[in-house]
């Protein structure tokens, strides 16, 4: 494989940054809060959405339950204030983008998260310089595990996809990386994953920390 790739795109939430579990949390904390009762695996689910197609989701799932907008708008000051305390950064993240930042290799960003919180939650430990393009979910027209995401991530870096290596934590991340072209590893988090989308990661590694040695080869 040596040589055969060019960039780097990467998830945001639960693979750079401890993200998932705080937006988990907060949705237990506001079903709660509601004194109603949900499933948190309806929650797991919705791991890798964009706004348009959680919310769907929820109403799908959970419209005969409780009042969505209502766990929406509960779930959303929840989590502001969670983030606005900041969330850390994976172990082993900052040393991959600082690495790769020196190589002068190519990095992305391809997240579900819209503009303003992605921005925010950058800013935090500001991440921003380390990306060539950031591409958010209410950038595109199809979530993932629509390819488009990456596909659009790789056109702004003017890399192919299928020169892309892409960092992912989420099934539907998975299954559209791999659908771009792009060769995809797998870091898991808390979202549950299937035979579909182990069937599409090309690598998979316990924790980032475990990623620079892969990088180090990989880009020699």
């Amino acid at each position: 494989m040596r040589g055969n790739f060019k960039a780097v795109i990467w998830d945001m939430d639960g693979l750079l940054l401890d993200t998932e579990r705080v937006a988990l949390e907060s949705w237990t904390e506001a079903v709660e809060e509601m004194g109603a009762e949900a499933d948190k695996n309806v929650f797991r689910g919705i791991i890798g959405m964009n706004r348009k197609s959680w919310e769907e989701k929820l109403r799908k799932d959970l419209d005969h339950s409780l009042d969505v907008d209502e766990l929406i708008s509960v779930t959303n000051r929840i989590y502001k204030q969670r983030i606005e305390e900041g969330v850390p950064m994976k172990q082993g993240a900052r040393d991959c983008l600082e690495w790769l930042r020196e190589k002068r290799i190519p990095q992305a960003l391809a997240t579900s998260t819209n503009r303003s919180y992605t921005q925010h939650k950058l800013g935090k430990h500001e991440l921003e310089g380390f990306f060539k393009a950031i591409v958010t979910g209410d950038r595109v027209t199809h979530g993932k595990p629509h390819p488009e995401i990456f596909q659009t991530a790789a056109r702004e870096i003017q890399v192919a996809p299928e020169q892309c290596l892409v960092f992912e934590d989420s099934r539907l991340g998975v299954i559209g990386a791999a659908a771009s072209g792009a060769y995809v590893i797998l870091v898991p988090d808390i979202g549950s994953h299937d035979e579909e989308s182990l069937s599409k990661v090309g690598k998979e590694l316990p924790t980032l920390s475990h990623a620079l040695p892969y990088l180090e080869e990989i880009f020699a």
